[in-house]
């Protein structure tokens, strides 16, 4: 028996082409709340964000965020962290302006610069360019790099103790050695006293992927990648052809 889901915020439960969270999922999430099925988010997005966006109005039972780096739950209490150690090579190209780098920490994130590649980056998730800001001393939880596929090489060769995955053609994520999504979802179902087999995930990107292998059931949306629908369980839907509901179904709970 499936007790707790996690979900992918974009091209998951938020659509950008629509810019809001499709009916279908608003229901759909509705039901599993009313079955005592937990919803816990678990995104690359930052908790300020999500206070921005459409699914706001979504009360969730608990929050992975920063690709399971800062974990609260649903009252805002932090329940798991894991900041970044050994920053200095990410703070020396954060400090150099060879491409655009966000330094995320728990209650702001800010950047060194911003180019078309930041602009592109933001504009495909619909959220607000970040404000430029000095290195403020705080503790960092992840770093954002603005790079093509063909510059990744090149920029992130020196750093070490370091986990990278890529979430737009222009960005990618940079957690501590070992997070992922996985990491806060491990935390989570072992308060919850639930196990791998009781849990399912849907997702969309490559930060998905782990999350994807790792629960019960791994869900692929439609508007997934090959390459991660090949690691899922099963495929659904696209998000804006009922992608959530249909993929709920298909796991008996909904009908």
């Amino acid at each position: 028996m499936i007790k707790a889901i996690f979900f992918d915020i974009d091209g998951t439960i938020l659509s950008h082409r629509i810019k809001e969270v499709p009916m279908s999922t608003r229901r759909a999430l509705s039901r599993l709340s009313e079955m005592h099925v937990d919803r816990v988010i678990a995104t690359g997005r930052h908790s300020t964000e999500i206070d921005i966006l459409p699914v706001s109005n979504i009360k969730f039972d608990a929050y992975i965020t920063l690709n399971g780096q800062l974990c609260y739950d649903s009252k805002g209490n932090i329940f798991y962290e894991n900041p970044l150690q050994n920053t200095e090579e990410i703070l020396k190209l954060f400090h150099s302006n060879i491409v655009p780098i966000m330094l995320v920490e728990k209650k702001r994130m800010y950047i060194n610069f911003i180019n078309n590649d930041v602009v592109q980056a933001h504009s495909a998730i619909s959220t607000p360019l970040p404000a430029i800001m000095e290195y403020t001393g705080n503790v960092i939880y992840q770093a954002i790099f603005y790079v093509e596929h063909d510059q990744q090489p090149k920029i992130t060769k020196h750093l070490k103790n370091v986990e990278i995955t890529r979430w737009n053609d222009n960005a990618i994520d940079v957690v501590a050695k070992g997070g992922s999504k996985v990491t806060g979802i491990e935390r989570y179902l072992f308060i919850k006293g639930y196990t791998r087999e009781e849990s399912a995930a849907f997702g969309d990107g490559e930060n998905d992927i782990e999350m994807l292998k790792y629960v019960g059931k791994g869900i692929a949306m439609g508007n997934a990648s090959d390459f991660v629908k090949s690691v899922a369980d099963y495929i659904t839907s696209d998000i804006d052809n009922d992608g959530v509901e249909n993929g709920l179904n298909n796991l008996g709970l909904l009908f």
